[in-house]
């Protein structure tokens, strides 16, 4: 697999989801995934995912709903085959299953998904809360353009924070350009089921107009960008947590297609919270709206987040957070 970064300049968009097509239903990824935690970034399979199903669609059908099931980690020393299996075409919409191993003989399934695409039609019918991000966050975006915030980080929480802080990796995200807005003043009076996360996104390099699939893909990799931190920051766990992966994760679009193209240079608002963490797993749930603060999409995400036992906290904690520090310090 080659490198998701040349001289560390992230890998443009497009070339990060290619496919080398193997047959008439199975495909295999070409660039590797980000890779911040010695495993696979889950938002690249997700996304690529739905890419080699949209390659077994005819024009003019585009992604509106997508749930995936995350099974097993995805390794970072070989690429993924996505296996697509069609469940029915009919004349407005279409349905196809996805399944997706790693390239070794025997391998498991690591994730799966099932995605539905549809054609554009005209209805009058339409409703929706509006999305006035700049008005309502004020208090965190006044004053600022989106590349005025910091990069989202590799890892969003203190551990990682205080690593950055002290070392200064070069991490590149490939793909998109994500920016995590310092929610700080807004949500401090707020309890935690009040707290939001914004993260502000723009595509690196130009997304082919005629390709709205992949555009649509964009969103879908964005989507799942350090989500399940914003649970255990919110809730002040710190770095006191044994567990935390997605299990499953869901995005509709609420627009035609041509309403989903990522126009280079554009910026994206993803708007996240939680209203609900127990039983050893919490919710993620967010809206995306586009630069003129239309609500284009909404992602529901169920993922395992498992706090660690306090008995330990004294001393297994510190060593599963130096485990995670040195762990990143000799990949990079």
């Amino acid at each position: 697999m080659s490198s998701s970064s040349v001289d560390n300049e992230p890998l443009p968009f497009t070339e990060l989801m290619k496919l080398e097509r193997l047959d008439e239903v199975n495909f295999r990824s070409i660039a590797p995934p980000f890779a911040p935690w010695n495993a696979a970034y889950g938002g690249h399979v997700y996304a690529q995912g739905a890419y080699a199903a949209a390659h077994t669609v005819k024009v003019g059908f585009v992604l509106h709903n997508m749930t995936g099931f995350f099974t097993l980690p995805g390794r970072i020393d070989r690429p993924f085959v996505y296996t697509v299996s069609r469940i029915r075409t009919g004349s407005t919409f279409c349905t196809r299953s996805v399944k997706v191993t790693q390239d070794e003989e025997g391998a498991e399934v690591c994730f799966s998904a099932l995605c539905s695409f549809k054609r554009d039609e005209e209805n009058p019918i339409e409703h929706g809360e509006s999305m006035d991000i700049a008005h309502r966050y004020t208090s965190v975006l006044e004053g600022k353009q989106p590349d005025d915030h910091a990069p989202a980080p590799a890892v969003d929480c203190p551990w990682f924070w205080d690593y950055a802080a002290q070392y200064n990796p070069t991490i590149t995200f490939p793909g998109l350009d994500i920016r995590k807005v310092d929610m700080t003043a807004y949500n401090k009076s707020l309890p935690p089921i009040s707290h939001h996360q914004l993260h502000l996104y723009r595509s690196i390099g130009s997304i082919p107009a005629s390709d709205l699939n992949l555009h649509a893909c964009a969103h879908l990799y964005a989507s799942d960008r350090n989500s399940l931190f914003l649970i255990t920051n919110s809730l002040g766990l710190g770095n006191n947590f044994s567990a935390l992966a997605s299990i499953s994760h869901t995005v509709v679009f609420h627009v035609p297609s041509k309403n989903l193209m990522v126009r280079e240079g554009e910026w994206f608002c993803q708007d996240a919270h939680s209203e609900r963490s127990g039983s050893g797993r919490g919710l993620h749930m967010s809206k995306i709206c586009d630069s003129n603060q239309i609500h284009i999409a909404s992602t529901l995400q169920d993922g395992l987040v498992r706090a660690a036992n306090l008995a330990d906290r004294s001393g297994l904690l510190v060593d599963k957070q130096e485990g995670k520090e040195e762990k990143i310090r000799a990949k990079i």
